[in-house]
């Protein structure tokens, strides 16, 4: 794992970390490509065939979960899990219940524009699992929803075997879900950005993904909305002052589990405090119960950063910009970084509180998608509708100038349009 100067290294650490993101993308879109051709070509046919390659199905089994086994699965989990699952849910309510977007009416002069936020009516919410449940990101997709007003959300994910985890069935009982596939990678996402046999069509798509779940989503935005580019978990720890080098590398572990794709990063103005928390990632790497994945992530994707000057360590990190930001230290630091999915700050504010407990969206913008997005909250699940009324006083003092502006633009009928409009006024 090589620790950089920023001083002397800020171009090649940007390069490292942005086009190494790049050349990710253009090895995987080529795979996703064969993998949609043969979804749009062979339909259920090819997905049964995927998830009996991927996911270790011994048998062709229905995509779509009965609802019994869900009610088997949700009996499995323990009072005491499903109490826990139970306060996360209220949790996340709790925070995202005040997000939806107001009604406002908008008055001039014998004009009248109304706007309101209508949801959409059919949703996706992807949840990961192919090397793990994540029954956290189900409820993370889930609930905004719900609040957004959406009639039929659908829960897909990836059946190991054939099963799916009974902790997702149990929190998509307790969120009030029936429908439910056994069906993941982005051969899910192509198959309900189209609809494929029994797999219906959606309007929008959510959840975090492996880098082909991204890749696809990527591709089929515009067949169908997405929440973001929501791929391998990223975070960047930014420590002003010397911190606990234990609890940093256990931070790094917690994301670097994830995906062997994972991205993690320390910023420290301490070059003591770095090889310390190197120390520290040696000493407890082995004890990670899924080592091959952290050590993995952390040989390919992992950097140290020494840094003198904070304000070029912050200018690199809202370039990068992470999905995931820890702040410990100078807490008034953060008032100049703008473009993490989400920061954390303080001694106690570890990310992976965030990604279960705290309430805040754990559904976040990756490679750089920071820089122009936020995290899924209830309005990605609307959209603004627009009701627009003039009286004939408005069109009678602007439609002379409305017909000019036509006529700059060379467009003939709209500038017609508005005298016909405008001849009906004068013949009244």
């Amino acid at each position: 794992m090589k620790v950089w100067d920023i001083e002397k290294d800020y171009d090649e650490l940007l390069a490292f970390i942005i086009e190494g993101r790049e050349k990710k993308r253009s090895h995987i879109r080529t795979a996703v490509e064969g993998i949609k051709r043969r979804v749009l070509d062979e339909g259920e046919r090819a997905l049964v065939e995927f998830s009996t390659k991927w996911d270790g199905w011994t048998k062709p089994l229905p995509l779509k979960l009965s609802q019994e086994e869900i009610e088997e699965g949700f009996e499995k989990v323990g009072k005491k899990d499903l109490a826990i699952l139970k306060g996360m849910i209220r949790n996340v309510q709790a925070y995202h219940r005040g997000q939806k977007g107001k009604k406002r009416t908008y008055k001039r002069n014998g004009l009248v524009v109304r706007e309101e936020f209508v949801p959409v009516e059919r949703a996706l919410v992807y949840v990961p699992g192919g090397t793990a449940p994540y029954p956290s990101s189900l409820v993370m997709g889930t609930v905004p929803a719900q609040l957004a007003g959406v009639k039929e959300i659908i829960v897909a994910t990836p059946a190991r075997n054939g099963e799916i985890n009974p902790y997702i069935l149990a929190a998509a009982t307790l969120l009030g879900i029936k429908d439910v596939y056994r069906l993941g990678g982005a051969q899910a996402i192509y198959a309900f950005s189209y609809g494929v046999g029994s797999v219906p069509k959606v309007d929008m798509i959510v959840g975090p993904g492996n880098a082909y779940v991204e890749e696809a989503k990527r591709d089929v935005y515009g067949q169908v909305g997405i929440d973001m580019l929501a791929g391998p978990t990223e975070l960047i720890i930014l420590c002003t002052e010397s911190f606990s080098p234990k609890a940093v590398a256990w931070d790094m572990f917690s994301q670097a589990e994830h995906d062997e794709m994972a991205s993690v990063g320390l910023f420290s103005s301490s070059r003591e405090h770095i090889y310390d928390v190197l120390k520290s990632i040696e000493k407890y790497s082995a004890l990670n119960k899924r080592q091959t994945v952290v050590e993995k992530a952390l040989k390919n994707n992992a950097f140290l950063v020494y840094y003198q000057d904070i304000d070029k360590a912050i200018r690199a990190i809202n370039t990068i910009a992470p999905e995931h930001m820890e702040l410990v230290g100078d807490e008034q630091e953060e008032e100049k970084i703008h473009y993490p999915g989400i920061i954390y700050v303080g001694r106690h504010t570890p990310v992976a509180m965030g990604d279960y407990y705290i309430g805040t969206n754990h559904i976040l913008p990756t490679g750089g998608a920071g820089r122009f997005t936020a995290g899924l909250s209830v309005d990605r699940f609307t959209k603004r509708k627009v009701l627009v009324k003039t009286d004939r006083q408005f069109l009678d003092r602007y439609a002379e100038s409305a017909v000019r502006l036509s006529e700059v633009e060379g467009l003939f009928a709209h500038g017609e349009s508005i005298k016909a409009r405008k001849e009906l006024i004068d013949e009244a």
